[in-house]
């Protein structure tokens, strides 16, 4: 039997694991995982696996389809109850041999809201299985806090996102590469992990961001999104597939041209679901903030410490808040953290809020945020402390 475990990174394994083995989550000894049970991150470059050598792999292993008995998500993974993460968990489900499951964390429904994590209610809304009034249900409840999938009498349509174009076409891409330059001196399994970082850090970003615009705007708002990040347009694509807000212009500064194919490729690929709403610039800042009259919704994310980015942050930041529509909101965020100056220039906004960089939760002065991983609970008090690696929501004046 083989079972599969995948955490945030390698220094919450051993937290992920205990939940799992803890005799709280499996009295009847239901879900226990095998005593072999192999780890997979994001963070790992470790692509010569075969789930028996004792190391931790890459999550971006190209697992073979309908191979893997079991496939547990640890409490650290990060993965939130949108189409990102729909998408990936019916990824997970053709990995899984017929009888096989996923097995997950579920949070009381308060607690997911919270954090826009998966609970039973959104988990069976979003993948329950049935052919009229007959039919077997993909959602299994298992102990406290824990649920699994299963093949039901209907496999889960085949979800629009990014998570469902990169673990289908990522490998075709590299290929692409290989063959069309034998020479080229990175290698395959390099390439596969910058590829795969590139959509997975796009993935977070994109579910912190997704949850703002809902705060601010609700599901039926119409929204105009102006993205100038690292993410090279995943994450306004992501954006307009989002069924919780209601995206209707995109327009995004291609900052590393590297990877402009693969985003034509993915417009293409959902050319009927994303239509005209998209558009791509390369030429700079400026001319993104400039090519619609104004936005609802402007990101400026990591974008100080990209070498595309020549101006300075403090006139960037001028410039997008000209660029908004009364009402409207700008998003800035660095993941290596915000210096000192730039923090105080946006702290001095009067209407300034903050979000968990972690989870997707507005932070508030002496509130906590709970979490099954008491890792990240502890994370989460360190950020709501030093705020310069949360996403800043400045809101204009209407």
């Amino acid at each position: 039997m083989t079972d599969l475990i995948l955490h945030k990174n390698k220094q919450y394994i051993d937290e992920d694991l205990a939940y799992y083995f803890s005799g709280q989550r499996d009295v009847n000894n239901q879900i226990r995982p095998q005593e072999s049970i192999y780890s997979l991150s994001p963070d790992s470059q470790h692509f010569n696996t075969d789930f028996n050598d004792g190391q931790v792999g890459s999550l971006f292993f190209p697992i073979a389809a309908y191979s893997i008995d079991r496939i547990y998500i640890g409490i650290s993974f990060p993965l939130f109850a949108n189409n990102w993460g729909a998408a990936f968990l019916r990824y997970l489900m053709t990995r899984v041999k017929p009888g096989g499951c996923v097995i997950l964390p579920v949070y009381p429904e308060m607690q997911a809201s919270e954090k826009n994590y998966w609970s039973r209610s959104i988990l069976e809304n979003t993948f329950l299985s049935r052919s009229r009034w007959k039919g077997t249900s993909n959602i299994w409840a298992e102990n406290d806090g824990v649920m699994s999938m299963r093949i039901g009498r209907k496999f889960p349509a085949e979800m629009n996102s990014t998570a469902s174009f990169f673990f289908e076409e990522s490998g075709n891409s590299i290929l692409r590469r290989s063959l069309q330059a034998p020479s080229h001196n990175t290698s395959n399994q390099q390439q596969l992990f910058e590829l795969g970082q590139h959509y997975w850090n796009t993935a977070n970003t994109y579910s912190i961001v997704e949850r703002i615009i809902l705060d601010y705007f609700g599901m039926q708002q119409t929204v105009t999104l102006c993205d100038i990040s690292d993410s090279n347009g995943l994450m306004a694509i992501e954006c307009l597939f989002s069924r919780e807000i209601n995206l209707t212009q995109a327009v995004s500064f291609m900052t590393d041209k590297t990877h402009i194919n693969d985003t034509s490729l993915l417009s293409k690929r959902y050319h009927s679901v994303i239509k005209n709403r998209f558009k791509s610039i390369d030429t700079s800042i400026t001319d993104t903030l400039n090519d619609l009259a104004n936005y609802k919704v402007i990101c400026l994310i990591n974008t100080t410490t990209n070498g595309a980015t020549s101006d300075k942050t403090n006139e960037v930041i001028a410039n997008a808040l000209d660029k908004l529509m009364p009402g409207g909101i700008l998003i800035v965020h660095e993941s290596q953290g915000l210096s000192d100056d730039v923090l105080q220039l946006l702290d001095n906004y009067p209407m300034t809020s903050y979000y968990s960089s972690i989870v997707a939760s507005k932070l508030q002065n002496g509130d906590a945020i709970s979490h099954y991983s008491s890792i990240i609970e502890t994370e989460l008090v360190s950020e709501n402390n030093n705020r310069k690696y949360a996403y800043i929501v400045i809101q204009k004046h209407h």
